[in-house]
């Protein structure tokens, strides 16, 4: 099938409900995904009484074709749908949560005298992108794993920190700016981690912090690993709670219902791009989106501030 003709071309596998009406859950085949895993993530995003199963489905001529149960082989591109595990139509919703919302990180406004310290004891401790290897330092940068901005949200995630630091910084009681909640990717793919365009979790011995990318556009990284194995201080290495937090954002974000739809990379250069609010276009900042887009910046460019208040 022609990719393009879906409704959204980030996407080549679309899951409808029983009516063939509403689209329940997508994502970008890679060629890697396989359908025991699928069900896993439907398992987490749908709500329902009934045993179900995704079948094949002819859009055109509104037929259902075979069942494809859960198992080790690839879920092929194309059109599915969700029925009782007899093939009837069955009511089903999607969980109600949303993800959270996270705007890309721009990193110019940091000089060297004023660098956070969870960007310095990122890069010292990998040296390199963790997905792809790169050590080019220039093309580096440090990414939260739970967004920064967030941190009256973290839950119980403090009381699993480990690391050593002193509580200043790692940004307060939250912990947010612990080394074990970063990780330094490739520049490019700091703003895609940052989008929850792809995720790594470990799900069993044989997938390890595997990468899958839940949207086109990053085939270059898709079943590739997290490098860990350098990180063998447990005070210093990533939360495997935070990766699985970060992994279910995709899922919310990309994978349920029609996905969300987000700024694209040319908003957020309109908008933040040299390190200033743009507050000119109203197309962008006269929306709802745009708004809360606003009030995230304003609380990330202020965090060092308050953190300063509150030891005061």
């Amino acid at each position: 099938m022609d990719p393009g003709s879906l409704q959204l071309q980030r996407r080549n596998v679309e899951l409808l409900d029983s009516e063939g009406a509403v689209i329940a859950a997508g994502f970008w085949q890679y060629g890697t995904l396989q359908w025991d895993e699928f069900y896993r993530y439907l398992i987490a995003l749908l709500v329902t009484t009934i045993s179900w199963t995704v079948f094949q489905y002819d859009p055109t001529r509104q037929q259902r074709g075979v069942p494809c149960l859960s198992g080790a082989h690839i879920v092929q591109p194309g059109y599915y749908i969700l029925l009782s595990s007899a093939g009837e139509p069955i009511r089903v919703g999607l969980v109600p949560t949303l993800p959270r919302p996270r705007n890309l990180t721009h990193s110019s406004l940091d000089t060297p005298a004023r660098e956070p310290h969870y960007r310095i004891r990122g890069r010292a401790r990998d040296g390199k992108c963790l997905i792809t290897g790169l050590q080019t330092q220039s093309r580096l940068k440090v990414a939260h794993i739970f967004p920064r901005v967030h941190d009256d949200e973290v839950g119980r995630y403090p009381s699993k920190i480990t690391d050593t630091a002193d509580v200043a910084s790692m940004g307060g009681w939250s912990k947010i700016d612990s080394v074990q909640n970063v990780i330094t990717l490739r520049s490019d793919l700091h703003d895609a981690w940052d989008n929850s365009e792809f995720g790594g979790l470990s799900l069993s011995p044989q997938n390890n912090y595997r990468i899958a990318a839940f949207i086109n556009g990053n085939e270059d990284i898709n079943g590739r690993y997290l490098q860990l194995d350098h990180i063998q201080d447990p005070t210093l290495r990533p939360l495997d709670e935070l990766f699985t937090d970060h992994f279910m954002q995709g899922l919310f974000k990309h994978i349920k219902g029609a996905g969300e739809s987000a700024w694209t990379y040319e908003d957020y250069d309109n908008a933040f791009g040299d390190g200033s609010f743009n507050l000119s276009t109203a197309k962008i900042w006269g929306t709802r989106e745009g708004k809360k887009r606003l009030e995230l910046a304003l609380a990330d460019r202020l965090f060092d501030h308050r953190l300063s208040q509150q030891d005061t």
